[in-house]
């Protein structure tokens, strides 16, 4: 008996813990059934699901990627053939050192389709799915639906039938770059502007 009391004691300290230094939101006590998320001037795609390519980097440009990153030496792009998905992962080199530990940041830009279950509504997912994020808000008038994820550096964009996510380059890691106080959200929504897919 005194075993089980000093798990119990250990499980619901990790879960505090936890739910404390995560990003985990907990969902109980929240109102749902907000739909003022909701881009009531969405009226179709650009670009259907289907016509995108699998490598999304045609969206991308070098030039527009240096802008927002004015300190990058050197920018190397994934053509996606790496991924399953259709996809665009690129390099941004932050040091002359192309070598060094944490001498670049990461981006990637997935697409998926939204395949939504029978009886499933995707304005309940998308509230659950922002509510869920103690860190993330609403993004107005883009796409669909767009969620901002701050502590993933993460712009969630709805379509119809598909969901693009941009992983903004960083790194919550580099003391040097974490310095630099970059505005990751206007980056993110500048790469997703540029892109011309929404």
């Amino acid at each position: 008996m005194k075993n089980l009391h000093r798990i119990t004691v250990t499980v619901l300290i990790s879960l505090i813990i936890i739910g404390c230094f995560g990003d985990k939101n907990t969902l109980v006590g929240q109102d749902l059934g907000n739909t003022d998320f909701v881009n009531t001037n969405f009226t179709k795609n650009k670009v259907a699901f289907s016509e995108i390519p699998k490598n999304l980097c045609t969206y991308v440009n070098e030039a527009d990627i240096r802008e927002l990153y004015p300190d990058a030496t050197k920018i190397l792009f994934d053509d996606g053939q790496t991924f399953a998905s259709k996809s665009c992962r690129f390099l941004v080199y932050i040091n002359e050192d192309t070598e060094a530990k944490f001498g670049f940041l990461t981006g990637i830009i997935t697409a998926v389709e939204d395949k939504v279950a029978e009886g499933e509504n995707w304005i309940e997912t998308w509230e659950l799915k922002k509510k869920m994020s103690k860190s993330s808000s609403f993004v107005p008038n883009l796409g669909m639906a767009a969620i901002w994820k701050e502590a993933n550096r993460e712009l969630s964009i709805k379509m119809d039938g598909y969901i693009v996510t941009i992983l903004t380059p960083g790194s919550p890691f580099n003391k040097e770059e974490l310095e630099k106080n970059r505005d990751y959200k206007k980056i993110a929504l500048e790469i997703a502007k540029r892109m011309n897919l929404f």
